[in-house]
Formats: structure tokens, sequence, C-alpha cells
């Protein structure tokens, strides 16, 4: 394991010669992980998203059970050295992780919460469509990557549907967070039951954190 080569590297010494042996295992196991396949795959993806020294870094807490203190120590590294790469890491992550969101919700005060929330968490707004035509004509207009959709929109029309719609064209799906009063209408057992549902009235942590779970999820489906 690559934590016992690690702590053989520490008690060993940590003279220059040294620690520069220990990088080279340490990033050696991470390449050698990563090409084999030996990582968990969606821990592989993540990681080859990183520099090496964001990658140094979570490796050694995230994955090997580090803690910051010991990780600086094994890069011969200070603490606030370490904290920066694990930020610089989230950083790039949530880069990698940032789309356009299309929303489909015919009440003004619940469509301009969900855009807000979108926006907070580093996402950006393709538009807001009240009706079944509209946001299949919305969809049309630009790229995304995910859909907030109510079911009950204002002309009588289904949010289910529109989404249904808009799938059927796309090259690849994108996932769809049903956020309505009207579960049961989702629920019926006729069809697969939606992967990400929120049941209204809700919280805006529910909707951030379901947010958060579609896009990582349909991130690590793509191929990289």
């Amino acid at each position: 394991m690559l934590e016992t080569k690690m702590l053989i590297l520490l008690n060993e010494g940590r003279t220059p010669a040294q620690r520069k042996d220990l990088f080279r295992a340490l990033d050696e196991t991470i390449m050698e992980e990563l090409s084999k396949g030996k990582l968990n795959q969606e821990v592989a993806k993540i990681l080859r998203r990183m520099t090496t020294d964001e990658r140094r870094a979570v490796m050694l807490t995230a994955v090997e059970g580090f803690s910051i203190f010991e990780a600086a120590e094994i890069l011969g590294a200070p603490t606030n050295f370490v904290e920066q790469a694990l930020v610089s890491a989230e950083i790039s992550l949530k880069s990698a992780l940032a789309t356009t969101v299309l929303i489909i919700e015919d009440e003004v005060l619940i469509s301009e919460l969900l855009a807000s929330i979108v926006l907070e968490a580093g996402h950006s707004v393709l538009g807001v469509a009240t009706t079944h035509r509209e946001a299949v004509a919305l969809a049309a207009s630009g790229s995304f990557g995910l859909i907030l959709a109510d079911v009950a929109l204002a002309d009588g029309s289904s949010g289910a549907d529109a989404t249904a719609e808009i799938l059927s064209v796309m090259p690849r799906p994108v996932p769809v967070i049903f956020v309505t009063a009207f579960p049961k209408r989702l629920l019926t057992g006729e069809s697969a039951e939606p992967a990400f549902l929120i049941t209204k009235p809700f919280q805006p942590r529910q909707v951030r954190a379901m947010v958060e779970q579609a896009v990582m999820s349909a991130y690590l489906e793509e191929p990289h």
C-alpha cells in the first residue's frame, strides 16, 4: 500500500535525497494506480483533473487517510502549503463540474430562488421556462448539463412530459431534478422513478445538495 511505503520512507529520515525518493515513490504509485485501474474509478477521474501538488495532497489526505500535518511532514512542506493545495484541488473540481442549468418552473418566486441557488453553487442558468412549449424552445436555444423541473406548469402542461421530449432528442441525456408539490404524479409505477426528486416546500440546502449530487454523478459517468 502507498501508506506503508510512505511510513517506511519517513522512518528512514527526511534528508533531501530521501525526500526526492519519497516524492518519486508517491507519484509513481499514484500514476500506476491510475493507469492500471487500481483506484476507485470515481477517485481516478477526479485525480486526473488535478495538478501534481493537488493530487499529492488529496491522495495523502482523502485517499490514504493522513492528517494535514502528516501529509505536510511526508511532503516536507509547511501545513499551509498542503491546505492551499487542497483548496486549489477543490477549486479545480468545482471548475470541472460547473455546468449550465435549464429551469422549468411557472412560479416566479420559486424560479428566482432556484436560479440563485444554481448561481451560488458556481453554475450558470440557460433560462427559465414556464410551459412545456417554452421549455422545448429554450432547450433548443443552447447547451446545458442539468434540468430543474416542476411537474404541474402554468398552462396545465407537464414538466415531466417536457423533459422527456427534451431528452429524447439529446445525443447524451442530462440529469433531471424534479422539484414539485405533486411527487405522486412521478411515482405511479408505470415508468422508472426519477433519480432526483425534491418535494415542495423545500429548503435551499436540499436543492444545493441535490444539484451537486446530480452534477457529480453526470461528470463521473462521462468518458474522460
